[in-house]
């Protein structure tokens, strides 16, 4: 069965240029030409070659703009997919959200607001922004220019966040701000850009004439732009927008609604994952789950084969021994010191003689194994025996 799936051009346009074309094709249930086309048609740039080689290796690409509608072109792009593909996520119509008011001035700012700004009263700047904790303080990279912007930038977002039944956690794992949200916590920072600027004049010289002595001058400094970008979920969003910037016109203020409309498609990237990290946990418990059986299964033929082949060789013995007494007797005669070292002997092949021993002992084939064993190390050597 066929269905039809309608996207946004907007919505669209940031998807393709979150995350490489092939991942959202495999997302949707298409394949990568149908959606590069669909683009194309709709008026949609998509990024050129090595732009993700280029994101990869740290640099900063410049992102266009949506170009406007051109007559003939439509603000919604189907697609016509098989029902429920694997490795598809649904997403929910975005609810639209009344644009967020920031503040001029900073009133009452929350709690971890505040203690970042205690923070940065007594930081220091290095490459263009301020060093901070950030297993204690919120993720920011911001310089103390611009810190009052970002101080309010962050209160708005963090008192939305909690209106909605949110909540944030600071330096759990690696060193992170996570937002936690209803599927699990994804991470999020606010970051300064930076750019390469002279460095400063060297100091004047003490003496006149004398020239100003600089055991090193570096090429350029780092010094913040005063431009913002917000980012969420760096590994785990996948597929859905979560990175918003300073566009010239557009500064972030005017764009947090948009992070609390993307927060439904978050939690439906994140629920997919957990259903597909529960499926794969469920496959390799269930793998696992046959090898010990297949482990124990081996161990126990192991031990059984060992048993039996140590009964053989124990029967093989007392076989030899009651030869060599019967060669004694006939070549002494049954005198009576004969009689008395004959008895001893058969005594002595009773007791080796599993047939004489006890049959049961041969016949059982029980093997009670360690409830702890699950197969052998890897570093353990497997045994030979006769059958190989």
């Amino acid at each position: 069965m066929y269905e039809d799936i309608e996207f946004s051009r907007r919505d669209l346009f940031h998807m393709v240029w979150a995350q490489p074309v092939l991942a959202i094709a495999k997302e949707i249930g298409i394949s990568d030409v149908a959606l590069s086309k669909a683009c194309r048609k709709a008026g949609i740039p998509l990024p050129g070659r090595g732009y993700w080689a280029s994101v990869k290796g740290g640099r900063r690409v410049s992102e266009p703009k949506l170009p406007g509608l051109k007559p003939g072109q439509a603000d919604l792009v189907r697609f016509r997919v098989l029902q429920n593909p694997p490795n598809r996520v649904l997403w929910d119509a975005p609810q639209p959200v009344a644009p967020i008011a920031v503040p001029e001035k900073l009133q009452k700012p929350h709690r971890l607001v505040a203690e970042l700004q205690a923070a940065a009263k007594e930081a220091r700047e290095d490459k263009g922004v301020l060093v901070l904790n950030y297993a204690k303080v919120l993720r920011v990279r911001t310089s103390a220019r611009c810190l009052p912007r970002s101080a309010r930038l962050l209160d708005a977002l963090l008192k939305q966040f909690e209106s909605r039944g949110y909540s944030f956690r600071i330096g759990d794992r690696y060193v992170e701000t996570e937002v936690v949200l209803n599927e699990g916590a994804i991470p999020f920072r606010l970051d300064e850009q930076t750019k390469q600027t002279p460095p400063p004049e060297p100091a004047p010289a003490r003496r006149k004439g004398t020239p100003a002595y600089e055991p090193w001058r570096p090429a350029y400094v780092l010094k913040g732009t005063g431009n913002f970008t917000l980012e969420f979920g760096k590994y785990s969003l996948q597929g859905c927008r979560r990175t918003w910037k300073d566009r010239p016109g557009l500064p972030l203020e005017a764009q947090l609604h948009e992070v609390m409309e993307a927060i439904p498609t978050w939690e439906a990237t994140l629920r997919h994952a957990r259903l597909e990290r529960e499926e794969e946990e469920a496959r390799s418990a269930e793998a696992e789950k046959r090898r010990v059986n297949k482990a124990r299964a081996e161990e126990v033929l192991r031990r059984q084969r060992a048993l039996f082949v140590e009964n053989v060789r124990s029967w093989e013995r007392a076989e030899r021994l009651r030869r060599f007494v019967a060669a004694v007797v006939s070549s002494t005669g049954p005198t009576e010191e004969v009689m008395t070292w004959m008895a001893w002997a058969n005594a002595q092949i009773k007791a080796l003689d599993p047939l004489e021993r006890s049959l049961k002992d041969v016949l059982n084939l029980a093997v009670e194994l360690e409830d702890y064993y699950s197969g052998p190390s890897p570093w353990e050597k497997p045994n030979k025996d006769w059958w190989g």
